[in-house]
């Protein structure tokens, strides 16, 4: 019979924010396929042994949220432990993390295919991971030939009257510096929530003068009330799983690997606060909104201007005038776009991307990613993994 394997699992389970309890559902589903797991709910992990308050029973090895006193006890005990916590990821601890990289490029592509041209971001001080998904935010913002401006708003205690005041003053002045449309990239549903009212406040619509997208999807501040907040899945249960299989490994003595494991965001949870297209042809909005919830089925110029009630003659002339390309040439750019977003995730085939973006055959992906890109899907996947910089480097 195999040995029990005792694991400490110490995330932080108490605080409101859903990351780490995703992370533990992950965990938890890992033990559920390995019963000779047995996991201890402890965010303390060695404390009581070494203050004798129970006899010593070293644990196995430990998923947590890294602090440094955790990282002390554990070297001293040579207990293997994974990191699911970026904020403290360093090159020395083995780590598995959401792809803060690809999620700032995600964000970016989802703002940018609504067709918004002005972007800014607010993120809180001192946040290690925020800021990173914003440098590739910002980067790729810059690429598509726009300009995105950063401000840090302070954190502070919910329960301090002066730090609700200073908040509420912070964003403010952050919204008498935009220029309408703009799309705003928050990183708290705190955040996103104030600045739906100070819109309103200002009578500015939301999502049609001002799209919000929130980095961290907490369920009840997203989607409670209206405008529901769109926001990024960043996969933190995949991180968990990943997290204690690496676990596992370590256990069985293999060694840590060399660089953090990078688990890729689900997607962007597209909700009501940038459900928008940004021009200012309403025909052109909504037959934009129609063909990016139906790049997998096929689309021509006559099914979409049947959808929205136009006539295909006004439609191909109203593109022309707005975009400066025809229909056919924007259905294909979107389906590009959103392909090259799939082809980001390493765990996805290709033919399985083709029929997601309604190139429908794999092989005519590649033709058209040959004829608009000049390289295949393939080698354009291999291109963006080795763009992708050690996180923890950041």
């Amino acid at each position: 019979m195999e040995r029990k394997r005792r694991i400490a699992i110490a995330l932080d389970l108490e605080t409101a924010v859903p990351h780490h309890h995703d992370v533990f559902a992950g965990t938890q589903r890992y033990a559920l396929e390995h019963p000779q797991w047995e996991c201890v709910i402890d965010e303390h992990p060695l404390h009581k042994q070494l203050s004798g308050i129970e006899p010593f029973r070293k644990y196995d090895g430990v998923i947590a949220r890294v602090t440094s006193s955790l990282i002390g006890k554990l070297k001293r005990f040579a207990v293997p432990v994974v990191n699911t916590w970026f904020q403290t990821a360093r090159p020395d601890l083995p780590g598995v993390y959401s792809d803060h990289i690809q999620a700032g490029q995600l964000a970016a592509d989802h703002l940018l295919d609504r067709g918004f041209r002005e972007f800014r971001i607010i993120g809180g001080s001192g946040e290690k991971g925020f800021n990173l998904i914003g440098k590739f935010f910002v980067q790729r913002v810059q690429e598509n030939g726009c300009n995105c401006l950063v401000d840090e708003c302070p954190r502070g205690s919910y329960g301090d009257p002066a730090y609700w005041a200073v908040l509420v003053k912070c964003l403010n002045n952050r919204l008498d510096r935009l220029t309408l449309p703009s799309a705003l990239f928050v990183c708290a549903p705190l955040f996103a929530r104030f600045l739906v009212n100070l819109c309103r406040n200002r009578h500015w619509r939301v999502p049609q003068d001002v799209a919000i997208l929130c980095h961290i999807d907490v369920k009840l501040m997203v989607e409670h009330p209206a405008p529901q907040i769109s926001s990024i899945d960043m996969n933190y249960e995949r991180v968990g799983y990943e997290a204690a299989a690496l676990l596992d490994r370590l256990m069985d003595g293999e060694p840590a690997p060399e660089e953090p494991i990078l688990v890729p965001p689900k997607g962007v949870i597209a909700r009501e606060s940038t459900d928008y297209f940004a021009v200012k042809d309403e025909i052109v909005a909504e037959a934009l909104s129609y063909i990016a919830s139906h790049l997998r089925d096929r689309l021509s110029v006559d099914r979409i201007a049947w959808e929205i009630a136009a006539s295909k003659r006004s439609l191909q002339r109203r593109f022309e005038a707005t975009l400066g390309r025809p229909v056919s040439d924007e259905i294909r750019r979107l389906r590009l776009e959103k392909a090259k977003r799939l082809l980001g995730d390493p765990e996805r085939q290709i033919k399985e991307i083709a029929r997601m973006t309604g190139f429908g055959a794999a092989e005519y992906m590649t033709k058209v990613f040959r004829r608009e890109l000049n390289i295949t899907p393939t080698a354009y996947r291999k291109q963006v993994m080795g763009k992708k910089e050690n996180l923890v480097e950041h």
